[in-house]
């Protein structure tokens, strides 16, 4: 055997051979396998070195260390090493030594418990060159301890600076956590500790077997692979903050998690790029202390990536998924997602309904395909979400999306609290909503949404003004808005800005209130023009109507880029006021179901009232009194419906009077005509009520002059016969399509209203005729003979195209009209008659002899001769003239002498012949054109 002594920090050989250790060697002995040296006066050192018998240096003294095996461990995975470990941990423990386990496989069978409370402030050394702790022998509990013994929960001891060097294995078959750092009821502190490398496998498959947990580690650097086989978690942080943590979480058994925060306050933790696969779930985050932790790179590759039942402000940065990830954290509380990481941006879920998770965040989603017309989203609970979480929503492929807020928020947007949004129609709509963490914000809209949900001002007026000047200047600022004269003494006065200020399509809206007019002029410098229909192209100022109750008129202007400002919109009686052409329409009906009666009100401008849903066959309307609030111009529309009859009056308190023509001045109620659809519409002058429209019936019915002239619609019958009913009423009802012809049969006249008309005409050939009803039909009424015809049937005459107007007066049908020959068919035409003024007849011994007389007219007539002498002529000048000379013919009634007319003019004719004193003298004349 050698012997070396060292000198001066250099090695002497006194014989054999020279080995280089480290320096601190002053002598090595060669042992038998299993006997290592103590400290000794042969062959030993002053620092307790030795070797083994591979060659090995064993430290036992402290410095740098003292080894495991120093204490009789073997690493050989057959010897039980606790002891030796145990033995070895608490001498480094108590002499503040850092303990050293060689690479090697140690069997243990109880605990190994690192227990540094004696070292609280200096902290201590566990160094590893690729150890494994085999404790697969444990039934139960930890394989490995790290704990800080002496305190209690509410006076912890804290411990400073434990660190793990190098790579240690730990093996395990425990059915509960195989490391433990720290003690599970927080009575001890952990603060600054390290873990280079720690790789912890336990293989039982137990319920709540795990691999490693950490309890109250704080400000620490933690790199381990903890896998299990069990249903507890790869890795367990317990009331773990301010810590770094990197590596990989595995609890392959039903309900594992790869790392799960419960239990304490974790938070404030960074976890870098962790590697969680096979569990059920990788990550795990279970109370609402366990916030504000942030996730870098994390690769999920579970059935479930996250699920945070309760937690708040956790992110994931870019994070990475597998291909087993189902569930990207459909119950995950307090997770906001920066970068997509490999998960894609877009959403295309196939159901009509969607509910978003906090794991959403920053993802963006699609109706495209919706089973449906549309996709309803259900934003998740606001108290689940970190602030600021967002999503997008985009309507595709036509289908439209609603978002709805959950109970007790809102999504808010330009001063609305909305609970829903709804996108607007067409495709490519979009939203983006984000969390306040108190309500959802609309942070982006496209326009047709914005407007559709009012989130938008449409290009109208709509924030109002109230100056209590009496004149206003408008400028630029003013677009949008509207002047309101509420707040003046006794009016507004708005000057408009100059033309050459404002924008193509700058508007302004005008409001008279508290009784106080509004006027509104142009600019005294490149002011333009006001118009309107009717104001010509002039006008430089307009007023708002005025009327005795101080109603709410209103007006809007628009500039329209050619030097003029536009009334767009107008109340009705400053419309009125102004003179335009034109009046207002009806814009909506109601159906009142009242017990057949309806008050109206101011309200019902513009409104049509029905009595088709009235309780009762009958629906009576009073109009507002005259002396409340009701503008000038306030109209309404009466309408009959469901055969229910219809009547409107005036209010008994200052109701004024209904007028129409030939009503007179004193009328306060009227009806409308039986039958459906009958129509009346009313328009208040600041007095009284006027008829403005009336359908034909009704007009007729109150005694309003004229009637529904011409043939509104045209009927072809196929069959023989047609029962005209109430709804022929305007109808021309025609044989065309008969077989042999047409029998009309008229209605029962209880059935319609008086006025109703009907025609019925010949064509292709086919007769046509016309009865009355059998039961309730009344006559047909037509002149014919000396006294008229009441008829129960007419036949048209037999050619084509002939036509008779039949009109039913209230008790019978009148023939108003019909072509020639069938009126001669009928005997209508009588005896040929004319009528006219009587002419001259010349007089004289050469002329007509003494005092002719003449009876007559300028077509037919009869002349008496005179006395005496005649000249053998009668004269006749025409009381008219002809437009060109007529044919005439004469006669002498008293003898068969002939009688010529001769010289005929357009102004007179001779009737020539031998004529005697007394004789009578008949002519006929026909002109043509």
């Amino acid at each position: 055997m050698a012997t070396y002594t060292l000198r001066k920090g250099r090695i002497a050989r006194a014989g054999g051979f020279a080995l280089l250790a480290c320096c601190w060697i002053t002598a090595l002995h060669a042992q038998s396998p299993g006997n290592f040296s103590t400290l000794t006066t042969t062959g030993a050192n002053t620092l307790g070195g030795t070797t083994t018998a591979s060659g090995d240096a064993l430290m036992c003294s402290g410095r740098p260390w003292i080894d495991v095996r120093c204490n009789g461990a073997l690493g050989d995975d057959s010897h039980d090493d606790t002891s030796a470990i145990q033995t070895t941990i608490n001498t480094a423990i108590a002499n503040d030594w850092p303990a050293h386990i060689p690479a090697g496989t140690y069997k243990t069978t109880a605990a190994l418990t690192i227990d540094y409370a004696g070292q609280s402030g200096k902290g201590f050394r566990l160094i590893s060159q690729g150890a494994t702790i085999d404790g697969r022998a444990i039934a139960a509990g930890p394989v490995l301890q790290v704990q800080c013994s002496g305190g209690t929960p509410s006076a912890p001891t804290a411990c400073f600076y434990f660190k793990e060097e190098g790579t240690l294995f730990v093996n395990a078959a425990s059915p509960d956590y195989a490391v433990v750092v720290g003690k599970t009821d927080f009575s001890d502190q952990h603060n600054s500790a390290k873990f280079d490398h720690l790789s912890v496998n336990n293989s039982s498959t137990g319920a709540a077997a795990g691999a490693c947990q950490f309890n109250a580690v704080y400000d620490s650097d933690i790199w381990a692979v903890c896998v299990g086989a069990g249903g507890g978690a790869g890795m367990a942080f317990e009331q773990t903050q301010f810590s770094r943590i990197s590596g990989a979480g595995t609890a392959q058994g039903t309900g594992g998690r790869g790392i799960v925060l419960e239990n304490g306050y974790d938070f404030s933790n960074t976890f870098f790029a962790l590697d969680l696969e096979v569990s059920p779930t990788c990550l795990s985050i279970t109370t609402a202390h366990n916030g504000l932790n942030t996730f870098v790179s994390p690769y999920f590759n579970c059935a479930t990536a996250v699920n945070a039942t309760a937690s708040s402000g956790n992110v994931l940065f870019n994070p990475n998924y597998g291909g087993a990830v189902v569930n990207y954290g459909p119950q995950s509380t307090g997770i906001s997602v920066i970068g997509g990481g490999s998960r894609g941006k877009w959403l295309f879920p196939s159901v009509a309904s969607y509910s978003p998770a906090p794991a959403d965040d920053g993802l963006n989603l699609s109706s495209y395909n919706a089973p449906g017309a549309a996709m309803t989203v259900s934003l998740p609970a606001i108290a689940t979400l970190n602030q600021g979480w967002s999503m997008g929503f985009v309507t595709d492929n036509g289908k439209g999306m609603t978002i709805n807020a959950p109970a007790g928020t809102s999504i808010l947007y330009q001063g609305k609290a909305l609970s829903s949004v709804t996108l607007g129609g067409g495709n490519y709509e979009f939203a983006r909503v984000e969390s306040d963490g108190g309500n959802f914000r609309v942070t982006h809209e496209t326009r047709n949404s914005k407007l559709l949900n009012g989130q938008e001002p449409s290009p109208w007026p709509t924030n109002w003004l109230f100056p209590s000047t009496p004149g206003y200047s408008s400028t630029l600022q003013d677009n949008g808005n509207v002047l309101s004269s509420y707040n003046t003494a006794s009016g507004l006065t708005v000057t408009l800005p100059s033309t050459t200020a404002i924008p193509t399509g700058w508007t302004l809206g005008f409001a008279t209130d508290n009784a106080k007019s509004l006027t509104v002029n142009v600019n005294g410098a490149s002011g333009g023009h006001i118009v309107y229909p009717g104001s010509g192209a002039s006008q430089t100022s307009i007023s708002l109507a005025s009327t005795a109750q101080g109603a709410y008129e209103y007006l809007t202007l628009q500039y329209d880029g050619g030097g003029n400002f536009r009334v767009v919109e107008a109340t009705p009686a400053t419309m009125q006021a102004l003179g335009a052409i034109g009046s207002a329409s009806f814009s909506h009906w109601t159906f009142p179901s009242a017990a057949g009666s309806y008050s109206a009100t101011v309200a019902d401008n513009g409104n049509v009232v029905s009595s088709f849903n009235s309780s009762l066959s009958y629906l009576a309307v009073t109009l507002p009194s005259t002396t409340g609030s009701l503008p000038m111009g306030w109209m309404i529309g009466i309408a009959s419906d469901a055969n229910k009859t219809m009547s409107v009056q005036v209010n008994g308190v200052s109701g004024g009077h209904i007028l129409w023509p030939g009503s007179g001045a004193v009328q306060t109620s009227l009806s409308l005509a039986p039958g459906n659809c009958e129509f009346l519409q009313l328009s208040y002058d600041g007095t009284n009520f006027r008829v403005v429209a009336a359908t034909p019936a009704t007009a007729q019915s109150i005694g309003i002059t004229g009637a529904v002239g011409g043939v509104m619609n045209w009927v072809f019958p196929a069959g023989p016969t047609y029962a005209a009913t109430i709804a022929d009423n305007g109808n021309a009802l025609s044989s065309y399509n008969t077989s042999a012809g047409l029998t009309v049969v008229l209605p029962d006249i209880t059935t319609i209203p008086t006025g109703w008309q009907a025609a019925v005409v010949t064509d292709n050939g086919k007769s046509a005729a016309v009865q009355v009803h059998a039961t309730n039909g009344g006559h047909i009424l037509y002149p014919s003979g000396a006294t008229g015809t009441s008829a129960s049937s007419i036949t048209l005459a037999a050619v084509n195209y002939e036509i008779v107007w039949l009109e039913f007066d209230g008790s019978n049908f009148r023939l108003l009209s019909e072509t020639p020959q069938t009126a001669s068919a009928l005997g209508m035409l009588g005896h040929q008659t004319f009528s006219g003024v009587t002419p001259v007849v010349a007089s004289g011994a050469g002329d007509c002899g003494t005092s002719p007389a003449i009876g007559g007219n300028d077509s037919i007539g009869r002349i008496t001769v005179g006395s005496g002498s005649n000249g053998g002529k009668c004269t006749i000048t025409f009381a008219t003239a002809w437009p060109n000379p007529p044919v005439c013919l004469a006669d002498d009634e008293s003898t068969a002498a002939l009688i010529r007319a001769t010289g005929s003019s357009a102004t007179g004719v001779a009737l020539s012949g031998t004529l005697t004193a007394g004789d009578t003298i008949a002519y006929r004349c026909a002109g043509w054109r």
